[in-house]
């Protein structure tokens, strides 16, 4: 997989848990000016109709305040960009989502925690819940990942030496996400910093994890 394809689903899977942080942790609007922000690079890194057509109900909701509408701006934005990586690709939609999209999102779930843990540094007034919930869901991929490469449903081409260096990441990705799951549960505000710390090395890990199963599979 090239790396700017990488990049580029890693900022779509986002979109979901932008406006699942929105809808359930409420932060303040700049939250959302970052983040769509940051995920509006992908039309640098793939400039054609459909990226900038799935950016447009992204850049709408900055200026819509009513939320029942958001859900359906980010859904929207979420299918076309989606969409277009299903064209480019030559592979079936089962092979895809499995081989392409879930081994990457993991990667985008850690990064948006991160992203919410600074956000809540500047702003605690949000709820920890939220990302109570993410960095559980995080958790709980990374485990999923672990006999889905040992079984070879994924990488099955890869050598041994390398598929064991792999998995231990995929497993280090789920004892750091979870250890930032225990760090929220703290009532302190040191516990949402020892999250984002936390939340780094898990990005980190879970880069090489995901990373190194696409580009040796």
């Amino acid at each position: 997989m090239e790396l700017n394809l990488f990049v580029y689903i890693l900022l779509i899977f986002c979109i979901p848990y932008l406006l699942y942080s929105n809808s359930q942790i409420q932060p303040r609007k700049g939250f959302s000016i970052l983040f769509i922000s940051i995920i509006s690079t992908i039309i640098i890194l793939k400039f054609s109709v459909l990226s900038t057509l799935g950016m447009i109900p992204l850049i709408v909701t900055l200026f819509i305040d009513k939320k029942v509408f958001h859900k359906y701006l980010y859904g929207s934005s979420f299918l076309i960009l989606n969409y277009q990586i299903f064209l480019e690709s030559d592979l079936s939609l089962f092979n895809l989502i499995l081989s392409n999209l879930f081994p990457v999102s993991l990667i985008s779930g850690v990064f948006s925690s991160m992203m919410i843990g600074h956000w809540f540094l500047v702003d605690p007034t949000i709820s920890k819940q939220g990302m109570k919930r993410i960095a559980l869901f995080c958790t709980l991929q990374s485990l999923t990942m672990i006999p889905l490469v040992f079984f070879e449903f994924i990488g099955e081409n890869i050598e041994d030496l390398f598929k064991n260096v792999i998995l231990f990441l995929f497993l280090s990705t789920s004892i750091l996400s979870f250890a930032s799951f225990k760090s929220l549960g703290e009532k302190s505000y040191t516990g949402v910093m020892a999250s984002t710390g936390l939340s780094y090395l898990s990005l980190i890990v879970s880069l090489g994890a995901s990373g190194g199963l696409l580009l040796l599979a």
